[in-house]
């Protein structure tokens, strides 16, 4: 008999990661496009936070839902920074990291059989925590060559009986769209007029290039009583390995199955942690403004070097720090075979060069992959002469 979890993959990134290890502990240079992990440290008076509350002996069990001080400093923040309409504390959740908040809301939210509309291509992670939840996850593949829309015309085709809730996630894994107000009322619009759900995953709300403003989903009129926002402070403040997320909503039925739910997962995050994202809340924003400089300047880097490679074409990442790449037909292959797992395959044999194949995303991800350039600057100048070389 199969079991539900037997029907989830252990990743196509993963398998990626671990052979560029395997190749890097025989000896061999690498460079790690393939994974989004910020390089660098966590902010001074992050880390500084964390050892007081070490020191101070903050090493105990917390409250489920998340330290007070945390709740407070991320109610008010939510509140600034994104216009979110969240009245008290209790609308706030601290999770396990971004990827344990969809955990929850998925599992809270759907009975089996319910649909989700989600863009395509997507994170693997969103359609699998879906699934995990008994619920199926509807592709919309994203419109345009260059623009990549998720538009509410378009994904209202996709509307059955039987969609409870439309995903958002801007700026966008793996194409780096940011999604615009317009396009982004549009789809509220959509979910009142069809009485739907709405979810927004922001893990990449500080990383924006180019002038490009973040819009929260849930601060739209008609957006405020029907939409759960999720958060991660993986991206803007380089804490992906210290596992710290945040889910806001004024559902109350939700809140209370999630906190039902973490209690018998988690039974709440690392203390100390939380302590130093209170830290990050409320702290200087100089350490997010800069990585997020850097996150553009390795973007061109990247976006330049590709434009003199025939074999690709690419979306100009808008935000997040990916970069989508479509492979030509002018492409000669790797061991007879033409898609994206040849090239991702090609890149690693060559170069060392690590990339995720498209189809890790979804179906509309065949014939591309996905650069990463979160790995230091070094790498990523390095990798584009490698390339270079390959694709020419």
């Amino acid at each position: 008999m199969t079991h539900l979890v037997d029907q989830v993959s252990f990743g196509a990134i993963v398998a990626v990661r671990d052979r560029l290890l395997d190749l890097q502990a025989g000896g061999r240079t690498i460079y790690r496009l393939e994974s989004g992990d910020p390089s660098f440290d966590v902010p001074p008076h992050v880390r500084e936070a964390m050892i007081t509350a070490l020191n101070k002996g903050h090493t105990h069990y917390t409250a489920s839902t998340g330290i007070a001080p945390l709740r407070e400093a991320i109610l008010a923040k939510v509140k600034a920074d994104n216009g979110l309409p969240i009245d008290n504390a209790d609308q706030v959740m601290v999770t396990n990291g971004g990827m344990h908040g969809l955990y929850l809301v998925f599992r809270c939210m759907l009975e089996p059989g319910d649909e989700v509309i989600i863009p395509d291509p997507m994170w693997t992670e969103i359609a699998e925590n879906i699934r995990l939840a008994g619920g199926l996850a509807v592709r919309a593949p994203l419109l345009g060559e260059n623009g990549l829309i998720y538009d509410a015309a378009h994904v209202e085709k996709f509307i059955t009986p039987r969609t409870k809730a439309i995903f958002v996630n801007t700026p966008h894994n793996p194409t780096g769209v940011v999604l615009g107000r317009e396009i982004l009322q549009g789809l509220v619009d959509l979910a009142v007029r069809r009485n739907l759900k709405l979810i927004s995953d922001e893990a990449y709300e500080h990383v924006i290039f180019d002038g490009h403003q973040h819009v929260s989903l849930g601060s739209l009129k008609g957006a405020e009583d029907r939409t759960i926002t999720l958060f991660s402070t993986s991206k803007s403040y380089a804490m992906s390995g210290l596992r710290v997320g945040y889910v806001v909503s004024r559902e109350t039925l939700i809140m209370e199955r999630m906190k039902k739910l973490l209690r018998c997962t988690t039974n709440g995050v690392n203390s100390l942690a939380q302590h130093g994202v209170v830290a990050a809340l409320k702290g200087p924003k100089d350490a997010t403004v800069a990585m997020a400089r850097e996150y553009q300047h390795r973007r061109d880097l990247l976006w330049n070097g590709i434009q003199g490679i025939d074999a690709v074409s690419a979306v100009k990442p808008e935000g997040s720090f990916f970069m989508w790449l479509r492979i030509k037909p002018s492409w000669k292959g790797h061991n007879g075979k033409r898609d994206d797992w040849a090239m991702t395959n090609y890149l690693i044999d060559q170069g060392g060069v690590g990339s995720s194949p498209g189809t890790a995303f979804g179906p509309a991800g065949e014939a591309c992959i996905r650069l990463a350039f979160s790995c230091d600057t070094a790498q990523v100048e390095s990798a584009v002469g490698i390339l270079k070389r390959l694709l020419a």
